[in-house]
Formats: structure tokens, sequence, C-alpha cells
């Protein structure tokens, strides 16, 4: 049997493609409400998708057009935070829900549904 931490990764794999994600988790806000990013991005290996849910705002614009599996329990990831994906997307894009999942033998992934822009 596999080590309960490459189980994890291996269920991760499926239908998802191996990659990386930049994520700020530094800001502070400006006079007029706006955030800023400070500090270096900490890289994170992860497994991205296309979003298939149907999950859209009230001018019926699609909000999730990526979700990013990261399986690292140590990252306190949330909305108000950065994420920039690699390619094809190579853009940095909208936390809009953030959620943490944890497997029958205990390891923790963060699952982070990113917007259009």
């Amino acid at each position: 049997m596999a080590a309960p931490s490459a189980q994890f990764m291996t269920d991760l794999k499926v239908n998802m493609t191996p990659d990386s994600a930049d994520i700020r988790t530094t800001s502070t806000v400006n006079n007029y409400g706006e955030r800023a990013y400070t500090g270096s991005a900490t890289s994170y290996d992860c497994y991205i998708r296309r979003a298939n849910e149907a999950d859209r705002d009230v001018d019926e614009m699609k909000k999730i057009a990526w979700v990013v599996y990261i399986p690292d329990s140590s990252l306190t990831l949330n909305v108000e935070d950065q994420i920039t994906l690699g390619a094809p997307v190579s853009a940095t894009r909208p936390l809009v829900k953030v959620e943490t999942k944890k497997d029958p033998l205990g390891q923790v992934g963060v699952i982070a549904y990113v917007g259009n822009k």
C-alpha cells in the first residue's frame, strides 16, 4: 500500500493537470479600499481543472472558471488572497470560494475556486 500522502496525490491526479500556483496571502488596504499585495509569492504544487459548476452571478456571468486542488495542510487561503495560475491561464485571477477537504486517511487539501477575471 502506498504512503498516505502518495495516495492522496494519486487520487488528485485523476482528470487533472499537475501544475503550480503562486499565492500571496499578505495584503494591505489603501485609502481607496483597494488591496495591495506585498512581499513575494509562495509557489505550491497543485492540480488545475476547468470548472464545470454552473455558479453564476446576478448578470448570469459565470463566476468560476478554474478549480485548483492544493494538497497542503499548512496553507490558510481565503478569498482576499491572490492566486496566479500557470499556463495556459498564466494570469492572476480572483478567488471566488475556498474550501478545505480531508480524505479518509487524514490528508488535507485546499480547494480554490478561481474566477474569470
